[in-house]
């Protein structure tokens, strides 16, 4: 009898043991694991998007988010309709595109808005190439595969330019790959499309003579009319290493795009370190500056008559008295 007693206070004092040890155990078991997709490294997306995640992940101690490197805007796109991803970096851009290929975005919701993603078509600084009227018949970086960039290659040439992709010899290359055809000299116009300056851009400058293409003020006029979600971005003198004139080109909106099921209460502690943070936000790149309330509504009226606002970024834009009613 007393043996028995013993050995069932021996399983008791077992069980307080590990109930003792639980509570660590489900804090760890409780940490939400979340994907971010960003980009290719030579672009900003790259940069914001494991900058973001890094003070997400100091601030919100229930989330462990991972950014991933992606190819940037569409296949971001893409994974969050497919429920592949949890949150992603997007211009604003593809939405067009899923529209017309009938996709359901009814699962993505906007989380906040910030920097442009600016396009820079670069040339040696040797070439005889002066317009984008000039790129007929020349070999030119379009962007990869499923990436926006390449989405708004197609449009931009041909609204802006009136230039099919039957015009030149499109090189369906990333970022990364288009940096490393100019310095090879195996193209003869290379792109990137993010907020300026690009640090592999800045790079490139510095070891090999470049110039920046830009549009023509009548070019940006008929880009903006047939396309709503674009801006008028001037990319100023001396940015780059030998690049001494104003670059006009063209900005579209970027947008962090999240799931719907991401709980309200998880998605108003990520905007609550995001947005109250600021000297740690912005020491990420110069464009994480442009992810500030200012910036919260740029895009906004084109982006939320297909995507509207998650309720949690909806909570903590009407706590910080800045929510717009949009129609």
């Amino acid at each position: 009898m007393v043996r028995n007693l013993l050995v069932k206070a021996g399983v008791m004092f077992f069980i307080t043991l590990l109930t003792l040890g639980l509570p660590s155990e489900e804090v760890k078991a409780a940490k939400k694991y979340l994907s971010l997709g960003t980009g290719d490294p030579a672009g900003t997306f790259y940069f914001i998007g494991a900058g973001f995640a890094n003070v997400i992940n100091k601030y919100v101690p229930e989330v462990r988010m991972i950014a991933e490197s992606t190819q940037a805007s569409e296949e971001n796109f893409h994974y969050l309709i497919r429920k592949k991803m949890d949150l992603g970096l997007a211009a604003i851009l593809v939405i067009d595109p899923a529209l017309e290929k009938k996709l359901d975005l009814s699962a993505l919701r906007l989380f906040a808005l910030g920097h442009t993603s600016d396009r820079h078509w670069i040339v040696r600084k040797d070439t005889p190439i002066k317009s984008i009227a000039d790129f007929r018949g020349r070999r030119v970086a379009v962007g990869s595969p499923g990436s926006g960039a390449l989405v708004s290659s197609k449009s931009e040439l041909g609204s802006a330019a009136k230039i099919a992709f039957e015009d030149i010899k499109p090189a369906y290359l990333s970022f990364s790959e288009s940096i490393t055809a100019i310095r090879d000299g195996t193209i003869d116009v290379g792109l990137i499309s993010a907020g300026y300056p690009v640090a592999s851009l800045l790079d490139l400058s510095r070891t090999v003579p470049i110039r920046l293409i830009p549009y023509t003020e009548e070019e940006i006029k008929a880009l903006i009319a047939s396309h709503p979600y674009y801006v008028r971005v001037v990319i100023p003198a001396g940015t780059y290493t030998g690049v001494d004139t104003n670059t006009l080109t063209r900005g579209v909106a970027t947008a962090l795009f999240c799931r719907q099921e991401l709980s309200d209460d998880l998605v108003y502690k990520m905007m609550k370190a995001l947005y109250e943070h600021p000297k740690e936000k912005d020491a990420i790149h110069p464009q994480a500056r442009q992810w500030n309330l200012e910036n919260m509504f740029r895009g906004a009226e084109y982006t939320t008559k297909y995507i509207p606002f998650h309720p949690g970024a909806v909570k903590y834009l009407k706590e910080k008295g800045v929510w717009k009613e949009l129609k």
